[in-house]
């Protein structure tokens, strides 16, 4: 398929200044999407500098993998094992398997430790941080990759096209969006290094050069196996990363060479063509020993075993196969009838080995193939978006969406369909395969969405063909401008455009209200830490909000989406669809949970009464121990709940948040004070008061219900009310609490103009015990308040004399001092004892008060005294 022929300096400078626009949209896109979450991490921080929880930094809402794999590559270097086996972030308390990639993982972990060395962040925030370029630099490396090597099979144009098309085509650069470091990129490109080098080899046809048409072929037997060895490893890796997402590319490629095969085979012969069936079986062998040669590296020695969900040689073996079957079936096929059932061992014992892999999940069943548990199937079939069909995911994603997936990314498609409704089977036998695979590859995708990235590759392949099956017998420039023409005109819009679009969110510093859910999910995980600060923490909660949550406070969970915690998303729905709060109990005591939190936003309770209990009504769902708690806060009596309320930068969500900490030995006196605190957080004042009244009534010597109340008269300007119900409160409050309390209650009055019920307050604290501090305030609000009845000269002296001579050196007591002596006359000693207090408040350093007493010192050296 060799289009262009160029020097190899101008074939190289050609390539590097792919590489450079390449590296420059990168290079910018990445700084964008890092400003923009840059916006997004400052939400929800409540006027602090910085988040309080273990791991800090927010995600887009697609990106919650992400969050798991930054959890994965901490526990690798913070852990011994070598390898991703094992977790405990979810299924609480027993854990679970894990089948990633560990290689993926490691990447993560040591960027983020050369992030840390580097920086000298702290290694959870360089492990998060490192998130934002790794994607980058990685895609960048595997276009250079993949880029080369058909730079070096079809020339610079060819080169140049793919680099650019990668980059320009949004389903491949998803992949590899800046923080998403999850292994959906890997994948991409690693099926479309498979589709473009069985592409490369002929789908098995090679044709000498001078022969006459079919120029698109390969030129010799070698460039078709070096083809299939590339297609193959490729598509190893793709099995080493993900076998559930790369075993069926495989299959489609097989069966897209099978339907080219009938549909061209012999017509493509008739015109020269040479069929190569030793290439599949290449192909197939290549394949097969690499996915082995990844499997042993990820497994062996000890956790080899039969999981049929991910690579495992029962794949491989099958692999095989399959390439024997395409070679046998080329072959006799163009060998005509005759040859058909020579043989047979040649046909069965390859069918047998693609036989293995299915036939042992028919047998072994869950045990070996947990996708099967009808739980499970039902819950990605439903309710995963990437399950859904594209025609559900499309919905509410606006037209630009929906043009660009319908239209944009499949015009190679439409236009490969038109060419072959006009040329039909005068076309090449390339363009056939690559039109059958794309239409399989999209055909999947609309069956369900998460197929899309790997059509993706399929795409950029078709779209190199047509290119080059419109200008192959043209004149090289024809051929420069249109290969140039259709990559500027399918992919690179989209490079520029998602950009530009981010740019403007910056600027107008908005985030999307999905984003805006993973800075409440912080806040969220520091609430809880805030009620246990100490301590494991076990999370029940939403599946989503379970990833979330669970990854800013570094919490264990129970329910997560991901096939291996099969066992933890039944519980977490066991407990959610829990018939009374009695059996809830018993199975939180039994899976140890800490912490309950229940977010209004995809609380999926339904969808975990329906999937346990496919026939439920709509009541018997709302009878539910997740329903009940979250629509009709019907608290059980072991639940403490949280105070809590949405932080005020991100209330436009509406979002309704829940907190609960699990407290079996608590009274129902406690149980019913947090209930009240929480419906208070919520902004159910009325609600939240009448369970303090009752509290009152039913624990009049509890000190916490007096003091909220008081704190609610308060709020409403209720003062007298108000000062008895925090006396009331303080009184009944431990020894050593008092003194601070009658400080805080007083000065809440005193900073809302009501010095008269802080003057009770200070007065009362002094009838307990003597405080310096206490004692100085009261003096100071006696000596200057400016109600002629609440002032009392003498008594200020007398007690601020009293705090003076208890601590001489004291600012605070020395200020209220000289405003004591300036009410009853006596300036002179007032100036000095002002300037004893600048004095002792430059000793003691402290700024704020030697401003204030200079004020009030130039107050009375004019002989006034001192009023507020």
């Amino acid at each position: 398929m060799q289009l262009t022929s160029e020097s190899v300096r101008q074939r190289w400078i050609v390539m590097v200044l792919a590489w450079a626009l390449v590296s420059a949209l990168l290079y910018s896109y990445a700084s964008t999407v890092d400003s923009y979450l840059s916006v997004l991490n400052k939400l929800g921080l409540r006027g602090a500098a910085d988040a309080s929880t273990p791991l800090k930094a927010t995600y887009p809402s697609f990106a919650a993998d992400a969050q798991v794999w930054v959890r994965h590559a901490l526990s690798l270097l913070e852990g011994d094992s070598l390898r991703l086996r094992y977790t405990t972030i979810d299924n609480a308390p027993q854990g679970r398997e894990v089948h990633w990639n560990s290689a993926w993982a490691w990447t993560i972990a040591l960027a983020g430790k050369v992030e840390h060395w580097l920086t000298g962040r702290p290694l959870p925030q360089a492990v998060e941080r490192v998130g934002i370029w790794l994607n980058p630099l990685v895609f960048a490396a595997l276009i250079v990759i993949i880029s080369s090597w058909v730079m070096r099979r079809a020339g610079a144009l060819l080169g140049a096209f793919v680099a650019l098309a990668m980059i320009g085509h949004p389903r491949v650069a998803e992949g590899f969006f800046p923080s998403y470091v999850d292994h959906h990129g890997l994948l991409t490109v690693a099926v479309l290094g498979m589709v473009l080098g069985v592409t490369f080899m002929g789908a098995g046809w090679w044709r000498a050069r001078g022969e006459g048409g079919l120029s698109v072929l390969p030129a010799s037997r070698e460039s078709v196996h070096q083809a299939a060895k590339f297609s193959a490893l490729s598509g190893a890796f793709g099995m080493w990363v993900s076998a559930a997402s790369t075993i069926v590319p495989i299959g489609i490629v097989g069966v897209a060479a099978l339907a080219t095969l009938v549909i061209q085979g012999k017509d493509a012969r008739s015109r020269g063509a040479t069929f190569d069936g030793d290439a599949w079986r290449l192909w197939g062998r290549v394949g097969a020993l690499g996915s082995v040669f990844f499997y042993l590296l990820e497994y062996f020695p000890t956790h080899m075993g039969l999981r049929l969900e991910s690579n495992h040689p029962f794949y491989a073996l099958a692999w095989w196969g399959g390439g024997q079957l395409i070679a046998e079936f080329g072959e006799r096929w163009l060998g005509g009838k005759s040859t058909w059932w020579q043989e047979p061992k040649r046909l069965a014992i390859p069918l047998l080995a693609v036989l293995v892999a299915p036939a042992t999940i028919l047998i072994g069943g869950t045990k070996v193939f947990v996708v099967m548990d009808p739980f499970l199937s039902a819950l990605h079939n439903q309710y995963i978006q990437e399950f859904l069909p594209l025609t559900r995911s499309l919905r509410g994603l606006g037209w630009n969406t929906f043009l660009s997936v319908v239209g944009f990314e499949n015009l190679p498609l439409l236009m490969a369909l038109v060419t072959l409704g006009f040329v039909g089977r005068r076309a090449p036998l390339l363009l056939w395969f690559a039109t059958i695979a794309a239409l399989i590859f999209t055909s999947m995708a609309w069956i369900q969405s998460r197929w899309l990235l790997n059509a993706s590759g399929s795409q950029v392949t078709l779209a190199l063909v047509l290119v080059v099956y419109f200008t192959e017998n043209r004149r090289v420039v024809y051929r420069w401008g249109m290969g140039l023409a259709m990559v500027a005109f399918v992919f690179l819009p989209s490079a520029f455009t998602r950009t530009l679009n981010a740019r403007e969110d910056i600027k107008a510093r908005r985030v999307t209200p999905k984003d805006a859910v993973s800075p409440l999910a912080r806040d969220i995980a520091a609430a809880l830490r805030a009620s246990q600060p100490t301590g494991e923490i076990t999370l029940l909660s939403s599946p989503n909000a379970s990833t979330s949550i669970g990854y800013f406070g570094r919490f264990k969970t129970i329910g997560t989406l991901y096939w291996e915690n099969c066992d933890g998303l039944k519980a977490a729905a066991a407990l959610h669809a829990a018939r009374t709060q009695a059996e809830a109990a018993e199975l939180v005591r039994k899976h140890g949970i800490t912490h309950i939190a229940m977010v209004s936003d995809e609380h999926f309770i339904e969808q975990y009464c329906r999937l346990l209990h496919p026939g439920a009504t709509e009541a018997e769902v709302k009878k539910s121990f997740g329903y009940q708690l979250l629509g009709e806060r019907s608290i059980p009596p072991w639940l403490q709940m949280i105070p809590y309320k949405v932080p005020d930068d991100l209330s436009t969500l509406n979002i309704t948040v829940l907190l609960f900490k699990v407290a079996f030995d608590q009274t129902p006196a406690d149980a019913l004070y947090s209930i009240a605190l929480g419906k208070i957080a919520l902004g159910l004042v009325a609600d939240g008061e009448r369970d303090i009244d009752t509290l009152i009534q039913q624990t009049p010597q509890s000190f916490q219900p007096w003091l909220r109340k008081g704190e609610l008269l308060l709020a409403r300007n209720e003062w007298d009310a108000a000062a008895e119900a925090m006396y009331q409160g303080i009184t009944r409050s431990p020894a050593n609490q008092r003194m601070n309390q009658y400080a805080i209650a007083a000065r809440n009055f005193y900073d809302r103009g009501q010095p008269l019920q802080a003057v009770k307050l200070y007065r009362a604290a002094l009838k307990e015990q003597f405080d310096v501090n206490i004692a100085s305030y009261l003096a100071f609000i006696l000596s200057t308040a400016s109600d002629d009845k609440l002032r009392n000269g003498a008594e200020a002296l007398q007690v601020a004399e009293q705090a003076a001579k208890a601590d001489p050196t004291s600012p605070t007591a020395l200020n209220s001092l000289a405003a004591a002596l300036a009410e009853n006359g006596k300036f002179p000693e007032a100036v000095a004892a002002a300037e004893r207090a600048i004095a002792n408040a430059r000793i003691k350093g402290e700024t704020s008060i030697i401003r204030v007493t200079e004020e009030r010192l130039a107050i009375l050296k004019s002989g006034k005294p001192l009023r507020k």
